[in-house]
């Protein structure tokens, strides 16, 4: 008998969720909160079969029925029970800072932070000869070539990341590589600099999200200016004006964008009114993108940046300094590019955490990297 009981309520347990999330779906949270796609059903085909289990069991853990609630319940009890400083890909800071502490495929953010991750001296080598190969190349087409690298916040305000999480060594290995860089000539550039000059007397990236706020976009677009064109506008001739209260990516990472809402955006007023800037093409979507834009400035020149998502706050600060500004994702990116819109300046913008966009840049821009994007 009590066997028979055990077995009817475990199939219970397998039939009621799904049934009963049909009958509610409406009226929970069911909304993507991941910094991705989910995954999708498998397709049925023979040319598929090997492939469909492995595909519907990532499609389910995409489309649990109850998901989201069960994401915030963990949340809490990992936090308030168990002291738990990381839970999943975010780290939950002094004062509620979230950290986007990211392991996967390419990525290791806390490593970054906790300097575990320092290049050899032969992959400095290999990394330099990289660039130097592809700096040649565009010298040779009369293109300009310029690295970027975007920090990750907690590179900017590791105060509040959780003193559990020890820090090995005084420097990253961007504090590293990036200076011998310099002393070979090499045009590579940390955005670190101008952002810490002021990261104390004002907040440059949002508290709940893993990107830089706008002040800190247009600080950061000021270094650029600077070392494209030889000047920028300072913070002083701008006007700082506070937004509307914003959440951010991680806090929808833990499904807790009610608790996490509390942070301020920033907007920038009198940057270059006398310059008008026009998006003429857009080929926009989650993941990918491709912008153009044109303004009435007079440095005839075109402008390509390629990017990730830090990329896409620039679009508000770099087109006023060139007649024609192409922005691409990655993703989007393709060599034709340079062909199709005449470029003559390239801002390769790299967020730390994604160094394999750093660490292949000739394979970037000869359009043969695979990915994951």
């Amino acid at each position: 008998m009590k066997k028979k009981l055990f077995i009817a309520l475990f199939i219970l347990s397998l039939i009621v969720p799904p049934a009963s999330f049909l009958l509610v779906k409406d009226w929970i949270d069911t909304e993507n909160y991941e910094n991705r796609t989910l995954a999708s059903f498998p397709r049925l085909a023979w040319d598929n079969f090997e492939q469909i289990p492995g595909e519907f069991e990532e499609f389910l853990n995409d489309h649990a029925p109850y998901k989201n609630f069960f994401v915030k319940l963990n949340t809490k009890l990992e936090k308030k029970l168990f002291g738990a400083v990381s839970v999943g890909s975010v780290t939950v800071g002094t004062d509620n800072w979230l950290f986007y502490t990211v392991d996967a495929e390419g990525e290791d953010a806390l490593s970054d932070y906790q300097h575990l991750n320092i290049y050899t001296m032969e992959r400095q080598e290999e990394i330099s000869k990289n660039i130097q190969s592809v700096v040649l190349g565009m010298e040779k087409r009369g293109i300009r070539f310029y690295v970027f690298e975007a920090p990750s916040k907690e590179r900017i305000y590791g105060k509040y990341m959780p003193e559990s999480i020890d820090v090995y060594g005084p420097k990253s290995r961007l504090d590293i590589i990036i200076p011998k860089l310099q002393e070979q000539g090499l045009p590579v550039y940390d955005l670190a600099d101008s952002l810490r000059k002021y990261a104390e007397d004002y907040q440059v990236f949002y508290k709940y999200d893993t990107h830089w706020n706008m002040l800190g976009a247009f600080i950061a677009s000021q270094q650029i200016a600077e070392v494209l064109l030889g000047e920028s506008v300072s913070l002083e001739e701008v006007n700082i004006l506070p937004g509307a209260e914003v959440s951010g990516d991680m806090a929808s990472m833990l499904n807790m964008v009610n608790e996490f809402h509390d942070d301020t955006d920033f907007m920038i007023e009198g940057y270059l009114p006398e310059i008008t800037v026009e998006k003429i093409e857009s080929q926009e979507n989650k993941d990918s993108g491709i912008q153009v834009f044109k303004s009435n400035s007079s440095n005839k020149r075109t402008l390509l940046v390629i990017g990730d998502s830090f990329s896409n706050a620039m679009t508000s600060y770099l087109p006023q300094l060139y007649q024609t500004a192409v922005f691409s994702t990655f993703k989007s990116y393709t060599p034709e590019l340079f062909s199709q819109y005449d470029v003559d300046d390239v801002v390769y913008l790299n967020a730390e955490r994604n160094q394999r966009y750093f660490e292949q840049i000739s394979t970037v821009l000869e359009g043969e990297f695979k990915g994951p994007f």
